[in-house]
């Protein structure tokens, strides 16, 4: 999977569940105007929503824990080899302790004694490596900002992280970080990973560091670093008052109401859904956010666009399960995208399957590469804009949510 491309299906919440690599059959755009009556949509609506419902106190802190995404460095900030991402800890918000599963089991304990609010997650490596080998074989680093009542509090806490999470091995010893005396570190020297935290105001930033080798001072480069690109940038974000959780919009960019509910009438509450959890700080943690609108810069990390790749122009992702909705800047720049990753076909495992032959461009594809999978076919479509991705068990039912969601996007657009 190449970085110089956003790969919006194996990214995200598909890479949490199957190896899928794209959803890819060379499509044939061509000038159509589709009645959206004449396509077979089966069971599913294709009435866009038209309003999104009140918030709760728990969807605003997965929202916040979203906009926290705007907050972010990428990898690639603290070392520009950094441009792969590496699982689903690319970018997936953190909205309470149990959530943050990339740290030790005993260091979430710690998140909640000092009462985390929020947080964000981002990771990436030097190469395309799966998390579960990860280790010793790549540059690798997460880094994660999380948000406590209090600078006070946030203090206390990222000294106990340390201490709690240096102690789930009697091997780990200190490690201090050049140019931040207030970074707590430690590391175990026949391991090429080293952790350091520091607290910010009312944040705590997390940074795991990896390298080919038990290299000392190249990890805490890299935590240094990233510690410094991310204290730079953390300056510039404005909290939401916890009082105003509720209050934050379930749907501020219009994303969600346009994308394919999974029973009529039913809004997609944001959540974070744990896949896979590990006991121990790494990478091998899977995480799926859905009924989510990513901003910008999130929507970047999450689909791996490089540096030297097009302007996504401000792209914006919204996610519901394991469905993608993409927003580009102009229609130009998604046809653009929808073009370049046309070659994901030739991704092991992957067989082209039929597509609605209503849609103008549109590609379907089927998983064959064994194993047992909660979905085996993907289908994605380009309308003005809009970049669409289902998944289904079955080859039927991907045609008709791919219809059904392409039905809705034209009648949305339609009325404004």
């Amino acid at each position: 999977m190449s970085g110089t491309k956003i790969r919006l299906l194996a990214a995200g919440a598909l890479a949490t569940s199957l190896l899928i690599a794209g959803c890819a059959v060379p499509g044939h755009p061509r000038s159509a105007t589709v009645n959206p009556a004449t396509l077979d949509v089966g069971p599913y609506s294709t009435e866009p929503f038209t309003a999104a419902p009140t918030g709760t106190d728990a969807d605003g802190r997965v929202l916040e824990a979203v906009r926290m995404g705007e907050a972010v460095i990428d990898p690639m900030d603290a070392d520009p080899t950094l441009t792969h991402r590496l699982g689903s800890a690319a970018s997936v918000p953190i909205p309470s302790p149990e959530k943050a599963v990339y740290l030790s089991e005993p260091v979430r304990g710690v998140l909640a004694k000092y009462g985390m609010l929020a947080g964000f997650s981002v990771a990436g490596a030097d190469a395309e490596i799966d998390p579960y080998v990860a280790v010793g074989h790549a540059r690798l680093l997460t880094v994660m900002i999380l948000r406590f009542p209090s600078a006070d509090q946030a203090r206390q806490a990222a000294a106990a992280i340390d201490a709690v999470d240096a102690a789930v091995s009697p091997d780990n010893v200190p490690v201090s970080i050049p140019d931040h005396p207030g970074a707590h570190g430690h590391w175990r020297p026949t391991v090429p990973t080293l952790a350091a935290t520091e607290a910010q105001d009312a944040y705590v930033i997390t940074v795991l560091a990896g390298y080919p080798s038990t290299d000392l001072g190249a990890l805490t480069t890299l935590a240094r670093s990233a510690l410094t690109a991310q204290a730079s940038r953390l300056r510039d974000f404005t909290p939401t008052p916890l009082s105003d959780f509720a209050s934050l919009p379930l749907d501020s960019d219009g994303m969600l109401a346009r994308m394919l509910p999974e029973a009529p009438g039913v809004w997609p509450r944001p959540m974070v859904l744990s896949i896979a959890a590990d006991k121990d700080a790494g990478w091998k943690a899977r995480l799926m956010p859905s009924g989510v609108v990513y901003g910008p810069r999130a929507s970047q990390r999450w689909a791996q666009w490089a540096a030297d790749g097009p302007d996504t122009g401000g792209m914006v992702i919204a996610l519901r399960g394991q469905n993608l909705l993409a927003r580009f800047r102009d229609a130009v720049t998604a046809r653009k995208e929808f073009a370049a990753t046309a070659d994901e076909l030739n991704s092991p495992g992957i067989r082209p399957a039929p597509a609605p032959a209503a849609i103008p461009d549109v590609r379907c594809s089927e998983w064959v590469g064994g194993g047992q999978y909660d979905v085996r076919f993907a289908c994605r479509a380009l309308y003005g804009v809009y970049d669409v991705q289902v998944y289904s068990r079955t080859q039927a039912d991907a045609q008709q949510r791919i219809a059904a969601q392409y039905a809705l996007l034209v009648k949305a657009e339609s009325r404004g």
